[in-house]
């Protein structure tokens, strides 16, 4: 291509040419919009998925709707093993959790170790929270009557985020 003896016109269409010619395509004399690429069919069932969009739904809005009508805080620490960084996170975790319940270490350094949420700088310490503020999942543990306030852990409890150990220091009562 000599563009030397060319017009700065002549250029620009050369240039625009250019740039269109992912829009277009050349063959067998005709032109013709390049026609979008099809997205994957998705592999799992539409109505599968939909029932489990549903169902955390409904226990999203159960855990919100209560927490409106009930006032109650908790203090709880957690480890966890999120769903990015470890592989077999349930496995994981009740190995650990098994560590921690034999002595071999404390929950505060496990979470300093191994906890991938931000809170692992100050031991898993979540500090003070209402009901409904922590995923429906991690809310049933720490505001279950049954659970036994101090240094027992709970787990692994897996949410959206990954799989949790859970230690719940504090529960205001029902007022």
């Amino acid at each position: 291509l000599l563009i030397t003896s060319m017009g700065t016109s002549t250029v620009a269409l050369v240039l625009l040419g250019v740039c269109l010619c992912d829009a277009f395509r050349v063959g067998s004399g005709r032109t013709h919009v390049a026609r979008p690429r099809r997205a994957a069919v998705p592999s799992a069932n539409f109505f599968e998925s939909l029932g489990k969009v549903a169902e955390y739904n409904r226990k999203y809005l159960t855990t919100a709707l209560s927490s409106v009508f009930d006032d109650r805080t908790a203090r709880a620490s957690h480890i966890l093993f999120s769903f990015d960084k470890y592989d077999n996170g349930e496995a994981d975790a009740a190995a650990l959790k098994a560590r921690i319940e034999g002595g071999e270490v404390s929950f505060t350094e496990a979470a300093q170790q191994f906890s991938t949420c931000p809170s692992a700088a100050r031991g898993g310490d979540l500090g003070s929270f209402k009901k409904g503020a922590m995923v429906p999942e991690f809310d049933a543990v720490c505001f279950d009557e049954s659970t036994q306030l101090g240094s027992t852990v709970y787990g692994p409890v897996k949410t959206q985020f990954g799989h949790h150990l859970i230690t719940v220091y504090e529960r205001s009562e029902k007022s």
